[in-house]
């Protein structure tokens, strides 16, 4: 049976989640591996006695699963508590130099950034699917030229739809984000190509049911990630063709394959936001992590799909967003 046949996750009657881009629900074959985690399995990896010696195991075959997926060795995988560690570790953890970021980054980049100074270009970050930065930079080094930086990408709203890796990106550096990929939240990874020199923090004792969860979503993003792609492109299309239909004035932009932006003139962002959950529809204003600062007037209202996501949910969003602009706008 398809995955998209499964009973969405329980909310309150009547509401629409379309923030799939801030938070996923845990799916239920996820939360089956890291159950046995929680109590029967329970013991510390680190431990020497044959309990112990066994969850550490288990790790390692957690780490080599989501390397074969990623196309590199188990080395290369750090595990952190999410998208935003990995990517203060990409940006902090190579040698101080400028550091490029793309305008469309996570929060947690630009902050990561913050008082990084040089004249050497040490690394860009970017959130690109497309990788023809990366190939230029490594065509360049091949060249012999080693003053081009390395290239850092943050997959964490991408990994569920498109083909990454090293390899797919030709970049040094991947974050990735579990709770982007309908796993747990609190565990994500940095991937590090080899040879590449990374100054990071010491590491704890790996939390062993997250990573189970999260080798388990990464493999079933994967699997499902073309049909995925296609289905909510073409939902996304059609809240999209019904925005611009009922509010002409508003700026639509959309994002592949899931996320749309939409800003109203003359409405600011937060008042749109709780207007249309009180009506029953949830979006966001900005990167969540970002929510407790205020967003500029000219903040785009985020719209993104997601796994539960269906035609009618999309189409009597479409219905109240324009009817709550309306009547704001009188």
């Amino acid at each position: 049976m398809s995955r998209f046949k499964q009973k969405r996750p329980a909310s309150r009657r009547g509401r629409i989640f379309l923030d799939y881009a801030s938070a996923t629900p845990v799916l239920p074959e996820v939360r089956r591996a890291m159950e046995k985690y929680w109590s029967k399995d329970f013991y510390n990896p680190n431990a020497i006695y044959e309990e112990g010696v066994r969850i550490k195991k288990d790790i390692n075959e957690y780490r080599t699963k989501i390397a074969r997926i990623l196309g590199v060795t188990k080395e290369a995988i750090i595990f952190t508590s999410g998208g935003t560690e990995a990517n203060t570790w990409a940006v902090r953890g190579v040698k101080p130099g400028r550091i490029v970021v793309n305008q469309d980054s996570h929060p947690s980049v630009l902050e990561a950034a913050k008082g990084i100074t040089g004249v050497e270009t040490t690394l860009i970050s970017s959130v690109t699917t497309d990788n023809k930065l990366g190939r230029k930079i490594r065509e360049e080094r091949k060249k012999g030229n080693t003053e081009y930086p390395l290239l850092h990408v943050d997959t964490s709203q991408t990994a569920a739809y498109f083909n990454i890796g090293l390899d797919a990106l030709s970049c040094d550096l991947l974050t990735l984000d579990s709770a982007k990929l309908y796993g747990p939240k609190g565990i994500g990874a940095l991937v590090v190509r080899k040879g590449i020199k990374l100054k990071v923090p010491p590491i704890g004792t790996p939390a062993v049911s997250l990573i189970a969860g999260f080798a388990k979503a990464l493999e079933i993003a994967v699997h499902d990630r073309e049909r995925e792609r296609k289905r909510l492109h073409s939902l996304s299309v059609q809240f999209v063709a019904d925005i611009r239909r009922f509010l002409p004035e508003a700026e639509v932009t959309q994002n592949e394959p899931n996320i749309i932006n939409v800003s109203v003139p003359r409405i600011l962002p937060e008042f749109l936001v709780l207007a249309l959950d009180r009506a029953g529809v949830l979006v966001s204003a900005g990167p969540a992590c970002n929510s407790n600062k205020p967003e500029p007037p000219d903040t785009p209202i985020r719209v993104s799909l997601g796994r539960f996501t269906t035609r009618s949910d999309i189409r009597r969003a479409a219905t109240i967003f324009w009817r709550i602009c309306e009547s704001m706008l009188k």
